[in-house]
């Protein structure tokens, strides 16, 4: 190339530099990153997340140690820093901000040089599709929504995966209540059939009512054995959810008390979850990142070239010429474009008005559940149990003088123990629809002060022999 064609080759290089630096003063958006989901959590619900960990490895938050026993609180930072399946995606939000990088990237000049030959001048020539630039804004629009979907969906995970660890931690804490109340009636069991025993020695009862009496004992136990594996089995589940499943020692739990009953204004609780639940969020950028799409679409047919043209000369050896290329609208005026992106435009929108409904839905009935076993709990704690446990020690009195028969006993022992059951099983209720109602509302709510009386009481004294 001549020292004048290659002077003006350079020239025309730093203009398109020059002008591409310019575009790139448009400083693209940062996106959401981990470090966004773990400050929301922490809003909702005093939670952190982190992802600064090797695959397959424990790595315990700050304070939190297996040994002295997990709390529900401990239990969900442990689940937010180790579940395999949310550390899985959090690389969505790698996506998203790779997503939003390419967005707000122009494409690179381009140069083209025809070498020159006998008779058959040389050329060069530049070209920079300027339409870019004029798109890049409705790209990094719509790529910036994306990105805080995926934040906010990552952030609804993170709420489902709360609500999974502490519904799994109640079922662990059920299990072992169901277990006590299983040794107490193998025990209080056990107890009148010894004495339907020294009954039948004294001839005062007959061989089929001890034969009873025995295998009700033994029904006991067989309860017994098998409630026993049903702790290993909600364990197994609450350690999958913590990502521990490779460490096999005892999982101590300190349970907190149950949450108390109280009254909530479910409307008003409905109205904030529909404006500040992650998920209607989320559909709400989908909805914007559509409308954005739509605008790019209408627009994005058009094509328009910017050339700087130079062919050898007979005066100055070439001559340098800037020219355009644009896209003449015909046939193509980016139909098919505009009308995919407007049926995606509709689709979020109904998912918006379907994800609200869901909500309303989740507020709603997790209130009534709720409400259900709070009030059956109390019913059964302060009516029931009381009853029952006046006719058991009435019962076992009467059946120590002879006044009533043995079944008289066992019935009212199946009362007893089926009301201590019932009050575990409704605990763990109450636990399960809490973690329920707070995951559907979308952040933590004060709690009411705990009943009285949390566990199943110790059971009566056993039926004293003759």
């Amino acid at each position: 190339m001549p020292p004048i064609a290659r002077t003006s080759a350079r020239a025309v290089a730093a203009t398109f530099v020059a002008a591409t630096a310019g575009v790139f003063g448009c400083h693209t958006p940062p996106a959401s990153g981990v470090s966004t989901v773990s400050t929301k959590l922490t809003d909702r619900f005093a939670q952190s997340v982190s992802d600064a960990k090797t695959p397959g490895q424990v790595c315990l938050p700050p304070g939190v140690t297996l040994e002295s026993g997990l709390t529900e609180d401990a239990a969900i930072s442990v689940a937010l820093w180790n579940n395999p399946a949310f550390q899985e995606l959090l690389v969505d939000l790698g996506l998203a901000r790779a997503d939003l990088i390419q967005a707000g990237l122009l494409p690179n000049p381009e140069f083209v040089y025809y070498f020159g030959a006998t008779d058959k001048p040389f050329k060069y020539l530049f070209d920079f599709p300027i339409d870019a630039v004029w798109l890049r804004p409705i790209r990094v629009k719509a790529a910036v929504r994306d990105a805080d979907r995926a934040s906010d969906r990552l952030t609804q995970a993170g709420l489902d995966l709360i609500r999974d660890v502490r519904v799994a931690y109640a079922d662990v804490v059920l299990a072992r209540d169901r277990q006590r109340v299983a040794n107490q009636a193998l025990k209080l069991r056990g107890d009148i059939a010894a004495f339907a025993t020294k009954r039948l020695d004294a001839g005062a009862i007959t061989a089929q009512e001890q034969a009873t009496a025995k295998i009700d004992a033994l029904i006991a136990a067989q309860e017994t054995v098998r409630v026993g594996y049903d702790i290993p089995v909600a364990e197994e589940r609450l350690r999958n959810l913590l990502g521990l499943g490779l460490l096999r020692g005892p999982l101590t739990l300190d349970p907190s008390p149950v949450p108390g009953r109280q009254t909530l204004d479910t409307d008003r609780l409905t109205l904030d979850a529909l404006a500040t639940r992650p998920d209607a969020l989320a559909a709400a950028s989908l909805v914007r990142a559509a409308q954005a799409r739509v605008q790019f679409n209408k627009i994005a047919w058009v094509r328009l070239l910017g050339l700087g043209d130079a062919t050898s000369g007979r005066v100055l050896g070439h001559e340098f010429s800037p020219a355009f290329r644009v896209t003449l609208p015909l046939f193509n005026v980016g139909q098919g474009g505009v009308a995919r992106a407007e049926a995606e435009l509709q689709r979020a929108e109904r998912n918006q008005q379907t994800v609200a409904n869901q909500i309303i839905l989740d507020v709603q009935r997790a209130d009534l559940l709720f409400q259900q076993a709070a009030a059956e709990h109390d019913f059964v704690r302060n009516k029931v149990r009381p009853e029952v446990e006046t006719a058991i020690r009435l019962a076992q009195v009467a059946y120590r003088e002879g006044e009533v028969t043995y079944l008289i006993v066992l019935e009212v022992t199946r009362q007893l123990l089926d009301n201590y059951l019932r009050e575990a099983t409704l605990q763990g209720d109450l636990r399960r629809t809490w973690a329920e109602l707070e995951r559907s509302v979308g952040r933590k709510l004060p709690p009411a002060p705990a009943p009285s009386l949390s566990t199943p009481p110790a059971v009566p004294p056993p039926i004293p022999s003759e």
